[in-house]
């Protein structure tokens, strides 16, 4: 399995990072997208610090690739896979709704 993540973008108005990861089987024929985002809260618990920085945010997105590495070959079930991560069903909420109406809308 291949997996190559972008950048991790810091969305401020939604207090949110976001990210997206591309996973391609090893012969290349199956493919998903995994968009992914988590809170500010759920992070600064995570880190129990306000201060992160990349290599914390880098810490972070290892252990998600773990995840969806984890998942094995029931990861391509879906063309679109959708991660959230908050403290709050309210922020798991609000966290899909924004990987599903914007996130998605930059790149299809």
């Amino acid at each position: 399995m291949k997996i190559t993540s972008e950048k991790i973008n810091n969305d401020f108005h939604r207090d949110t990072y976001w990210t997206r990861i591309f996973v391609d089987s090893d012969n290349g024929i199956k493919k998903t997208v995994v968009l992914v985002c988590a809170s500010y809260e759920f992070l600064w618990d995570r880190f129990k610090t306000r201060n992160f920085d990349n290599a914390k945010l880098s810490e972070w997105l290892e252990s998600v690739e773990e995840e969806i590495k984890s998942m094995g070959d029931g990861v391509f079930s879906l063309a679109i896979r959708y991660k959230v991560y908050a403290t709050t069903h309210e922020g798991e909420k609000n966290g899909l709704e924004f990987l599903e109406k914007e996130v998605i809308a930059s790149f299809t």
